[in-house]
């Protein structure tokens, strides 16, 4: 029985070894960048957060007025003191960026007036969360 044993517990350990090693999910930092030639901005706002720059931000704010109108402004500033923001009142955008999470990666261009064209928001797990 004792031999028994033994064998048992070599045979599991050799199962255990042969176990592929577990990895953590992907992980991604998404720096700032404001590009004002072609009218876009992006990045990950858990990525600003964390930058060790004092300029880093991304952001969408969200209003209604006294009569119900929707409005979105969303802006953001790179690394290097590049900054942009825009303006809608369109539904789609409101929604998109009443989206917008603690980790959320922000994508949105703009026309030559400052108006939103498109803001887009990414959640997901491999976005990297802002620390305290």
């Amino acid at each position: 029985m004792k031999r028994f044993t033994q064998a048992l517990g070599t045979s599991v350990a050799l199962v255990l070894l042969a176990v592929p090693v577990a990895y953590a999910g992907a992980k991604q930092s998404y720096s700032v960048v404001v590009n004002t030639a072609i009218r876009y901005a992006e990045g990950g706002m858990g990525t600003a957060r964390n930058s060790a720059d004092v300029l880093q931000r991304i952001y969408c704010r969200t209003s209604a007025d006294s009569t119900g109108n929707e409005s979105v402004r969303c802006y953001a500033t790179s690394a290097a003191n590049v900054s942009a923001s825009c303006y809608s009142t369109q539904p789609a955008h409101v929604r998109s960026a009443q989206a917008i999470a603690d980790a959320s990666f922000i994508y949105f261009t703009w026309d030559v007036n400052g108006i939103c064209q498109s803001v887009d928001v990414l959640k997901g797990s491999h976005l990297e969360p802002k620390a305290p």
